[in-house]
């Protein structure tokens, strides 16, 4: 048996695994499925012992193929982690780098250095899938994610990239003029919304409204549900509701005149956003690169 043949054996294991599916793996690893499945098969020859239940519909570890992950995946990390320092590349990141987002960080937040990070490690391969639904990041095969902080499961690693900031409500000048303008936020109840639905319960999500102490909870009846928080805000810019964005993705609109503020004294409070991976692996050097550089970020 030789080595190479017993390293990629493994980290082929490690796809599957994590995966939960030898095409997905398949298509991490840039190889067709059926060398993923010879491979498997190889590996299980060479234990002696089946590592995964197959059928027609499902793929799922074995009571011993669940104990063989959790010894060889961190031990998998650490010879890639090795193999990066000796050939340089530690100080040199390159190779991809897979993140998930929701739309607010990404426009405040991301959009913004990467130009500069491309510039300072042109060998990292970036893709960012910017969407609104929570992610398994193992099992969707991404490096690492960015969320607020109520989002991030337990048993994830995350480190702090911007505190807590304030969302205020907005509608067009047109939709006010239109209208009786909300005094209060219960006359919110009265107007038409555009608002999210929540991805883990279902449920269009309330506004948690705050002013001088005081807190009130409001689920308006009349709403236009979107995930996406840029197409929100293009919808309040047409005039078709009042919408609740973070303060600064929505300054300059608010500057230009083409969007106003409802209610001015109430707004509400969004949690910290995290950088997220889980903590079972060791960070590849194109990940601890760009954590460093949020942190540099102004």
């Amino acid at each position: 048996m030789r080595l190479r043949d017993s390293l990629e054996g493994v980290a082929v294991f490690v796809a599957a695994a994590e995966a939960c599916s030898f095409s997905e793996a398949a298509r991490r690893l840039g190889v067709s499925p059926s060398a993923v499945s010879q491979a498997i098969s190889a590996l299980e020859a060479r234990l002696g012992t089946p590592l995964f239940r197959r059928s027609t519909r499902s793929l799922s570890l074995t009571d011993v193929g669940n104990d063989y992950l959790r010894t060889v995946a961190p031990a998998l990390a650490q010879v890639k982690q090795a193999a990066e320092v000796a050939s340089g590349r530690g100080g040199r990141p390159t190779g991809p780098l897979r993140l998930t987002m929701p739309r607010a960080p990404f426009d405040l937040l991301i959009a913004p250095m990467l130009g500069a990070f491309q510039d300072n490690y042109p060998g990292v391969n970036l893709e960012i899938a910017v969407e609104a639904r929570l992610v398994d990041i193992v099992k969707d095969g991404y490096d690492a994610g960015l969320r607020y902080g109520n989002c991030i499961d337990k048993d994830m690693v995350a480190t702090l990239v911007a505190p807590k900031s304030e969302a205020i409500l907005v509608a067009s000048p047109g939709y006010l003029r239109a209208r009786s303008a909300p005094v209060t936020p219960a006359d919110l109840l009265d107007h038409r919304v555009i608002a999210c639905r929540s991805q883990g319960t279902g449920l269009v999500i309330p506004w948690t409204l705050r002013s001088a102490g005081k807190t009130v909870q409001i689920a308006p009846p009349l709403a236009t549900i979107l995930h996406d928080l840029a197409s929100q805000i293009e919808l309040a810019v047409r005039g078709l509701g009042i919408v609740s964005a973070p303060a600064a993705m929505v300054a300059d609109l608010l500057a230009a005149g083409q969007l106003a503020r409802v209610l001015p004294a109430w707004s509400s409070q969004m949690e910290e956003l995290y950088l997220y991976f889980p903590n079972r692996r060791q960070q590849s050097a194109a990940l601890r690169a760009f954590i460093e550089f949020l942190r540099r970020a102004p």
